[in-house]
């Protein structure tokens, strides 16, 4: 879905969505390095956050490039999609491997694409049972298990997390505490699977945790139920 391209009007660098789908919660990163006669060069990485990549779109990450066409740079873009989580990672060995695209219906010039070097789909079920692990933890556990092989996989995953806890604890306590989101996630599970839940405050940290993992990994409101019913209930 996601690519990662360079226009060569203005060498500017750029995170295309070509599908007609939206895509949510992107959190991205880039960094390179290059070796000039006997010194080894190495570049600060960057990271970025897109709250909404719309469908057929694209966001400019640099305005000028060209400075690293001596370089190899690797990329990495996580992103919530109708499909799930995806984590697509990306190599540009200075100019060597870059696809040249003459026609493109989002740029009015030609432009070189990144090639893509690997694309894996995260289960969404790691996230809700890293969560469901322990419930009423307020920060990301970074010991758990599933959280280091999420990092393993890529160092994006703790950005994601990080905000998916602070997420949780604005239903609870923040911003959010008093959203409707929170009643109807509870008026439907309750009347779905005639279940009561009990007024306390472990209730209401169990809903508010429910109804962030439901927004943020763009869930629909029966599939989260299935997953409270599954997993954490």
């Amino acid at each position: 879905m996601l690519q990662f391209v360079i226009s060569k009007e203005k060498y500017s660098l750029c995170l295309v969505n070509p599908s007609k789908e939206d895509v949510q919660e992107v959190y991205l990163k880039y960094s390179g390095h290059t070796t000039r006669g006997n010194i080894y060069y190495k570049f600060e990485p960057i990271q970025m956050y897109i709250g909404t990549l719309y469908g057929e779109s694209y966001a400019i990450l640099e305005e000028s490039n060209s400075y690293n066409f001596d370089t190899t740079f690797n990329y990495e873009v996580l992103f919530v999609c109708e499909e799930g989580i995806v984590l697509k990672k990306f190599i540009r060995r200075k100019m060597e491997n870059m696809i040249t695209i003459d026609a493109h219906p989002f740029f009015t010039n030609s432009i070189w694409q990144i090639e893509e070097s690997s694309n894996e789909q995260i289960a969404m079920e790691d996230i809700i049972q890293l969560v469901a692990n322990d419930i009423y933890a307020s920060k990301a556990p970074v010991d758990d298990p599933i959280y280091q092989q999420l990092i393993q996989q890529s160092e994006l995953f703790e950005d994601f997390l990080d905000n998916l806890y602070s997420e949780m604890d604005s239903y609870y306590r923040g911003e959010n505490r008093n959203s409707l989101k929170k009643w109807e996630f509870t008026n439907f599970i309750e009347s779905e699977y005639g279940i009561q839940l009990e007024h306390s405050e472990g209730a209401e940290i169990i809903i508010a945790n429910c109804v962030a993992l439901m927004m943020k990994l763009n869930l629909p409101l029966p599939k989260m139920a299935e997953y409270f019913m599954e997993y954490i209930i």
